[in-house]
């Protein structure tokens, strides 16, 4: 059977923003210090994306910087963006969380489940033409160049979304006796670590409010050093 995808109300929503909110204002200044996790923390879901993007000139953008550059904020803003606020994350170059936002918060897989619950906690929307703005803040008329920069042709060089999506959706069907049907019911359906679908527990009943059990993770996980 194909489960429905489960939409957030506007109510729940702006119940786990309150919860977010009010969970990194009693945390503190430190736990709130960074929302990075660096690249290598997309890696164990998304390998072929990583794969693709370590071979990358954007892997590598601190390269082209010499030693006077290399300490110019003017130039890490675009060749390492988030290396200042990196924290103890392994930050820099044009890495994951420049283009997709800093990761702490989205990062759960019962987040990551859900695609408007994963836009919630922090992750950027690149659909569309979306991704446009970003890319022209650093490759934009700034720089000089003999003809303008065509996003569209940026953006498919760059392409790493592509196969990682076609290889995880493989890795999906491998798992299940039901084929495509399984692998598109358990892609469109939220579960939690444990494996259970978001609302419900282990026996199938309905909690009171799968935002209780959001909430625990955000305070674990922004507690986490």
């Amino acid at each position: 059977m194909i489960l429905a995808r489960r939409s957030i109300s506007p109510r729940s929503a702006g119940a786990l923003l309150s919860v977010a909110s009010a969970t990194l204002l009693l945390l503190g200044p430190a736990a709130r210090a960074s929302d990075l996790m660096g690249a290598e923390s997309c890696r164990a879901c998304h390998s072929e994306a990583y794969r693709i993007w370590s071979e990358s000139p954007h892997a590598r953008a601190t390269q082209a910087l010499d030693e006077r550059q290399r300490r110019s904020q003017l130039c890490l803003y675009c060749h390492s963006r988030d290396e200042i606020r990196s924290g103890q994350a392994l930050v820099s170059d044009v890495s994951c969380e420049t283009c997709h936002g800093g990761g702490r918060f989205y990062q759960a897989e019962v987040v990551m489940r859900d695609h408007e619950l994963s836009h919630l906690f922090g992750l950027a929307d690149l659909s569309g033409a979306n991704a446009a703005p970003l890319c022209l803040s650093c490759h934009g008329g700034e720089q000089s160049q003999l003809k303008p920069f065509d996003v569209q042709a940026a953006m498919g060089r760059i392409d790493h979304w592509s196969a990682d999506r076609a290889a995880r959706k493989g890795k999906q069907s491998q798992r299940s006796p039901h084929g495509a049907a399984a692998a598109h019911t358990e892609a469109t359906t939220p579960v939690n670590p444990a494996g259970q679908s978001l609302g419900q527990d282990a026996q199938g009943a309905k909690p009171a409010a799968a935002k209780t059990q959001l909430g625990r993770w955000l305070v674990a996980t922004a507690g986490a050093p």
